[in-house]
């Protein structure tokens, strides 16, 4: 153990220590003072030797944490060796991530995690390398250069959600891994997630559903995805990855696994769906979509990319993206929002957002949260309460004010008043309900201004058109 200077190069203090037989020289974080001398051996100017005490106990201190580790370590050992008869080697952080993978689950990663997760892990071993060349195992990793790396992350101006999902992996994994390679201690423990400044997809309305789904039929590759989104609220892959087994047409009804939760939910078979469906041609394919499934397990960024397409068609897109000011001018809205904090937008309307939609307007509609839940596969309602419900103001303050009493929430304003269901009320009417159906939809049309004078056809009585001509 030895006290290191570099005159000319850098200003700092080094000490040479021996770590599992290794020599490695560490920066103590001491600044060089005063006037060194031509060696080490010899005595410097005052500045210079208090420097050197300052350094020396730096020094001593990382000993002191080395042995704690070390004898932490042997215990972790010994207790394991008492067990098995056989001692931990430890895991070197190159082969981390291999190793996370290939330990038993449940239910197979998504490859998108997977992908994200060894991005994450190579990204972690570099920081590691530049910071300390002579960290080279799992067991070596101690809980500064934890904070350190998601501290330098942070800076970097990742989001708080992608800040939240590195932390619970590298969390995730050294706990996982912790007795295969001997680690003492889990460095990531006990470090607080950051809070999330959360974009909600925005909900389209069902007029702007009917746009989409008109838009989407100028490219017959996407538009059953896209009808089988709206109609069933399954995610992309769900979606693109439907199987013809899953598919009940004559009692309607699709019984699927989803592909994150690995629930089983129970979908009805509606209209516009069951169109899409009953074209489908006979295949070996075990898909029902055989095409759009190869694309997606190709690249899923290409179905992304069609329904952005169609989107674009239907009047959704960002403002810088308009080709003209006419196009602008009927812009429905953007497709993107900028974060208080990351590196890249949010997206608030995609694929995704359909299931958003789904759920929107089905408890908008007063479909029960349950079953809203055995449609979408959701564990806990408070999940779909957070990120799926996204009613609009209107609509909550509609809500509201049919529920709450008169003295709270005022008059509700009547339900606007669709053709569709115009039509079907008017064919109900029957000799002994026409009166009942009449004054409801009366009720229900828009209140008159002040002013507006009524005219209405009534027949003329004899009396009184006598009595007038008089």
């Amino acid at each position: 153990m030895a006290l290191q200077i570099h005159p000319g190069k850098t200003k700092w203090w080094y000490g040479r220590i021996i770590v599992n037989g290794r020599k490695i020289k560490k920066n103590l974080g001491i600044e060089v003072r005063g006037v060194p001398p031509p060696t080490l051996s010899q005595r410097g100017d005052d500045a210079f030797e208090r420097s050197r005490a300052k350094a020396q106990a730096a020094l001593e201190r990382l000993q002191l944490e080395l042995r704690k580790r070390t004898s932490a370590e042997e215990l972790v050992q010994t207790i394991h060796e008492i067990r098995t008869g056989a001692r931990v080697a430890s895991i070197p952080l190159s082969d981390a991530s291999a190793r996370w993978k290939a330990l038993p689950r449940r239910r197979p990663l998504s490859e998108r995690y997977v992908d994200q997760a060894e991005a994450w892990m190579k990204r972690f071993v570099e920081f590691v390398g530049l910071s300390n060349a002579a960290i080279r195992d799992m067991d070596q990793v101690q809980s500064p250069i934890a904070r350190a790396f998601l501290k330098s992350e942070h800076e970097r101006g990742v989001s708080a959600k992608t800040y939240n999902n590195i932390l619970i992996f590298l969390r995730s994994c050294f706990e996982s891994l912790k007795d295969e390679a001997g680690i003492a201690k889990n460095p990531f423990a006990g470090i607080p997630t950051r809070e999330e400044d959360t974009v909600f997809r925005k909900p389209f309305s069902t007029e702007e559903l009917a746009a989409i789904v008109t838009a989407a039929k100028s490219d017959p590759f996407i538009y059953p995805v896209v009808v089988t989104a709206i109609c069933t609220a399954m995610r992309r892959g769900d979606c693109c990855l439907l199987q013809r087994s899953a598919i009940d047409l004559p009692n309607r009804f699709i019984k699927v696994k989803t592909s994150k939760t690995g629930e089983l939910v129970q979908i009805p078979i509606f209209p516009l769906l069951q169109e899409v469906l009953e074209k489908i041609e006979k295949s070996d394919s075990p898909y029902a979509f055989p095409q759009q499934a190869a694309i997606y397990e190709l690249n899923p960024d290409n179905i992304t990319l069609r329904v952005r397409k169609v989107m674009r068609v239907a009047g959704f897109f960002d403002p810088g993206e308009a080709d003209s000011a006419e196009e602008q001018a009927v812009s429905r809205g953007e497709i993107h929002q900028e974060r208080e904090n990351g590196l890249r937008k949010a997206s608030v309307r995609d694929f995704h957002s359909f299931r958003v939609t789904w759920v929107t307007l089905a408890l908008n509609a007063g479909v029960p949260l349950e079953i809203v839940q055995k449609v979408t596969g959701h564990r806990t309602a408070g999940i779909v309460m957070k990120h799926y419900f996204q009613p609009g103001r209107e609509d909550f303050r509609r809500t509201l004010s049919g529920k709450l009493p008169a003295l709270i929430g005022g008059t509700p304003e009547p339900k606007p008043l669709d053709p569709s269901e115009l039509r079907t009320q008017l064919n109900a009417m029957k000799p002994g309900t026409w009166r009942k159906i009449r004054d409801e939809l009366i009720a229900r049309l828009p209140k008159e201004e002040e002013g507006a004078v009524e005219v209405r056809a009534t027949k003329a009585e004899p009396a009184a058109s006598a009595k007038a001509s008089d």
